[in-house]
């Protein structure tokens, strides 16, 4: 009997036809080739579903295919999870690449350090390649880097792990990778933090701000229950102070510059549109309900400060130590009110 793989790389798939054979030759040239792929096909209207069913035809050891119906990338990812049969977890989408020593330290740091997550960076390219941002964690310069990124790019995860606490992705939602993350980072044992970058997200014209985000799509309740399941097992949290500050962060980027893109962009591409007060007033009525109810502590959290952790971004700084004031004298919606008036 063949034994399981010590990867599951789970891919959903959604009418990306013709990113998919740049994707899978990056997958097949990995120095590290004990892996299954799991491919998804979401309800998918090119002729991703036949490409998906030739690759598992032609590779049928490795490679599984499950069709269906349109639900999202989060409940595809979810149906893979519940598949995987390796022992260690990564998501790459069906559009992106990887340098060919990806998987290798990645594997190596988790096995060497009994780790349940392991971290790398990555690149975030345009279609012809050219990077547009770099999203690293510069621990070799800066040991006690306080951010943690919530995208699932550049990560390996313990399966077992991710069993144990149920911790999946939230259907039907944007930003559905922060509660699954707030989960996964902070719950795991002998976190690994490697200073590379070898994984490339191919971000395409829009793609990123391609709707405006509406109520239906926040992940209220996941982040609520995340937040929620990491306080009831605060004895397992690895560091709960850059915990909070990571959700703090969120809310703040969440706020003030997630949406803020969403809605320029549709000011862009549909004249005359303009930004909804109402969901920027729920927005902050959320905020201003979560925070004190479930971190109670954040007025006081070490790493908010604009003169610390000078490894962030300004902008950064300044605007996690903003919201935290505004949280706490009760004036955050009215002062997103003013700056949604003056960045329109």
């Amino acid at each position: 009997m063949a034994k399981d793989p010590a990867i599951s790389i789970v891919m959903p798939c959604y009418n990306t036809v013709q990113y998919l054979k740049k994707t899978m030759d990056s997958i097949f040239a990995q120095t590290f080739s004990d892996y299954e792929i799991l491919m998804v096909d979401d309800g998918s209207t090119d002729d991703t579903p036949a490409l998906l069913d030739d690759y598992a035809a032609k590779y049928p050891d490795i490679i599984r295919v499950f069709h269906k119906e349109n639900g999202g990338q989060s409940t595809a990812r979810n149906l893979a999870l519940d598949a995987a049969k390796g022992e260690y977890i990564l998501f790459w989408d069906s559009d992106d690449y990887a340098e060919v020593d990806y998987l290798l330290p990645l594997i190596t740091a988790a096995r060497e350090n009994d780790s349940e997550v392991v971290l790398s960076g990555s690149h975030y390219v345009d279609e012809n390649g050219v990077v547009i941002e770099n999203l690293n964690y510069p621990v070799d310069r800066f040991p006690n880097y306080a951010l943690r990124r919530l995208s699932p790019h550049g990560k390996l995860y313990r399966r077992d792990f991710l069993d144990r606490h149920n911790i999946r992705f939230a259907p039907g939602k944007k930003y559905e990778d922060n509660p699954f993350n707030l989960m996964a980072l902070f719950l795991c044992k002998n976190l690994v933090i490697l200073p590379i970058t070898r994984h490339y997200q191919v971000v395409h014209s829009g793609s990123s701000t391609a709707a405006t985000i509406t109520s239906d799509k926040i992940p209220y309740d996941a982040l609520a229950e995340a937040i929620s399941y990491v306080n009831d097992h605060r004895d397992e949290v690895n560091d709960y102070h850059v915990f909070e500050f990571t959700v703090l962060s969120f809310i703040t980027y969440f706020i003030f510059l997630g949406n803020r893109e969403h809605m320029q962009f549709a000011l862009h591409k549909y004249k005359g549109c303009k930004y909804s007060g109402a969901l920027i007033n729920e927005l902050c009525d959320y905020a201003q309900k979560l925070i004190p109810e479930n971190l109670p502590g954040y007025y006081h959290n070490p790493h908010v400060g604009i003169f610390r952790e000078m490894e962030l971004q300004w902008r950064h700084r300044a605007g996690v130590w903003l919201f935290v004031r505004l949280v706490k004298t009760h004036t955050l919606k009215a002062f997103a009110r003013v700056y949604y008036l003056f960045i329109r």
